[in-house]
């Protein structure tokens, strides 16, 4: 975690100061930021230069500041904006962040969005977190709007190319075959294999299975009356719905505005994350609260744009969600105008920028790595964030994928984080209302988010990276991880009982006298519970587990001593 707590800081400073801003003690430089020079992006004039026929194109214009000057004017904002967020926004916020409300939680300047539609532009999406918004304008109006004195930089919206998932329906299910899955309570049908592959059906007999969080789902839209999802709509665990491409709240397919099979990925995503129907299909968080976002257009030769899922993920923040499962396989860029594989660095591209300030306000992301292996370096925006879990794929017997991306990413880091079943991964298919199977990394992304969702539940105090350290720490690679298959593949019952809390030995999330009684048992009495990880019951990191870490954890309890050391290592 100590690479991620570094990555926010670098980010955050690079519009702010963040000192101030955990003070909440606001100075000129972290309300105003400079014009940049040039204000417009060589890539957007190069974009213009090399497209004569082109009438209109969308552009980010980030501003300098949100008219908010001064002391006063920063607390009466934020006093402001903390009434508009929903107390579990807050409250998830909190667990992160010293004030849950900060500068990137205030709107964009209504005046400067004005002043910006006056030259004729029509508004796409406001950010906040950017302090930006897209806009689609004419070319010969960039001038004009470039000279306006909140403009700091007007860029290119950059357009990605979608590589479909092959799909294989199943027709034919030999119910008469003995499964392992009678051994449990709960009947899985074709899809125990890729939740017993992650031990999530004894998870699920604890009685565990993802109530309380929501996940929300960002894809290409969804079939909403199809079986899986029937239990989700009839006990109101569907809080939100919403359209970014049309701009509705209708994310399932609208005769005349949608090709048949827009609903259909997105049906599958869904569907392997938090589908419930027994006898066929489970997702490790079947009881789930949702929140299902359309952000991406699947016509042949079509793109998606990185401001729908910028946008989509704050929308998720706003209404309280804690976990974004975006199951997208990016392989390139429109137009010969895209990001360099330089800029797959986790700093760059607006995707993963969104994503690691989703991070930042407490929200886990997780992302496929992509469908672009087996070469090296293969992993693309956002899956190079280094605040989420990027998601490899492999077979059922735990194989990698030919297909599966592969890191690291430009600046070395490990990537995938972690693997699921991708290959032959269990379904349901919109078009026939029935199940099916079908191959890539968008289909491993959704069984780690309703995992992550499943271990939240049943671990509610813990912050997002900390449900993320502790599926990583569970994971069968953690200790020889590389960039095929990241750490491996999660163990939610390890997961489940995996201290992420310094000193918190038995792993219940508090720090207590039971604590010290776990680690004495463990040291002096044979045949005792064994920690997870045992180098949490080493909280002096002398490197061993002795006698002193008893005396050190007595100390900390009855006398205030040193808390335990963090080991630190994801």
């Amino acid at each position: 975690m100590r690479r991620i707590a570094v990555y926010v800081v670098f980010l955050f400073t690079s519009t702010i100061n963040i000192q101030a801003e955990a003070s909440n003690q606001p100075a000129g430089s972290i309300l105003v930021t400079a014009r940049d020079n040039p204000v417009i992006s060589a890539s957007l004039q190069r974009y213009i230069s090399t497209q004569p026929q082109i009438q209109k194109v969308k552009v980010w214009i980030y501003f300098t500041d949100k008219e908010v000057f001064g002391e006063s004017d920063y607390k009466r904002a934020v006093q402001e904006r903390t009434a508009q967020f929903p107390q579990r926004a807050l409250a998830r916020k909190q667990k992160v962040k010293h004030e849950p409300v900060d500068f990137y939680d205030l709107p964009v300047s209504q005046n400067y969005l004005r002043q910006i539609e006056s030259q004729g532009a029509k508004l796409a999406h406001p950010s906040r977190w950017l302090n930006a918004a897209s806009f689609y304008v004419r070319p010969e109006q960039i001038e004009q709007i470039a000279s306006l004195p909140f403009v700091k930089n007007v860029d290119l919206v950059r357009k990605y190319k979608i590589k479909p998932d092959p799909l294989e329906e199943v027709t034919k299910f030999r119910e008469s075959t003995p499964l392992p899955s009678e051994s449990y309570l709960l009947s899985y049908g074709p899809s125990f294999d890729q939740l017993n592959q992650l031990n999530v059906p004894a998870v699920h007999d604890l009685g565990y299975d993802g109530s309380g969080i929501i996940l929300a789902m960002f894809d290409t839209g969804y079939r909403k009356d199809h079986p899986a999802f029937a239990s989700a709509y009839a006990e109101s665990r569907v809080l939100a719905e919403y359209d970014f491409i049309w701009e509705d709240g209708n994310t399932q397919n609208e005769t005349g505005q949608d090709p048949s099979y827009q609903h259909s990925h997105g049906t599958n995503t869904w569907s392997i994350a938090g589908g419930e129907a027994p006898g066929n299909l489970y997702g490790p968080a079947y009881k789930a609260f949702f929140l299902v976002a359309k952000t991406e257009w699947v016509p042949a030769e079509s793109t998606s744009e990185e401001d729908n899922w910028a946008a989509a993920a704050e929308w998720v923040d706003s209404i309280g969600g804690d976990i974004i499962s975006s199951s997208l396989g990016y392989f390139g860029f429109d137009d010969g105008f895209s990001y360099t594989d330089a800029d797959m660095n986790g700093d760059v591209a607006i995707t993963t920028r969104a994503a690691d300030l989703a991070a930042a306000n407490g929200i886990l992301v997780c992302n496929s790595a992509g469908n672009s292996g087996p070469n090296p370096g293969t992993i693309t925006a956002p899956a190079d964030a280094d605040s989420i879990i990027a998601a490899g794929a492999v077979s059922s017997t735990g194989v990698i994928a030919s297909f599966s991306s592969r890191g690291p990413t430009f600046d070395e880091r490990l990537k995938p984080e972690l693997v699921a079943r991708g290959v032959s991964t269990y379904l349901a298919v919109a078009s026939t209302l029935s199940y099916g199977s079908g191959n890539g990394t968008s289909y491993s992304c959704p069984l780690l988010a309703g995992c992550a969702a499943l271990l939240w539940s049943a671990r509610p105090t813990l912050t997002n990276m900390q449900v993320r350290e502790a599926l990583i720490g569970s994971a069968d690679r953690s200790g020889t991880p590389d960039n095929t298959y990241g750490y491996g593949l999660p163990n939610l019952m390890t997961a489940l009982n995996y201290a992420v809390i310094p000193g918190d030995i038995n792993s219940d999330d508090k720090v207590t006298l039971a604590d010290v009684v776990f680690q004495a048992n463990y040291i002096f009495k044979p045949g005792a519970a064994i920690p997870i990880p045992v180098s949490s019951a080493d909280v002096d990191c002398s490197g061993s587990v002795t006698l002193g870490d008893v005396v050190y954890m007595a100390n900390r309890i009855f006398k205030a001593g040193p808390p335990a050391c963090d080991h630190d290592f994801f």
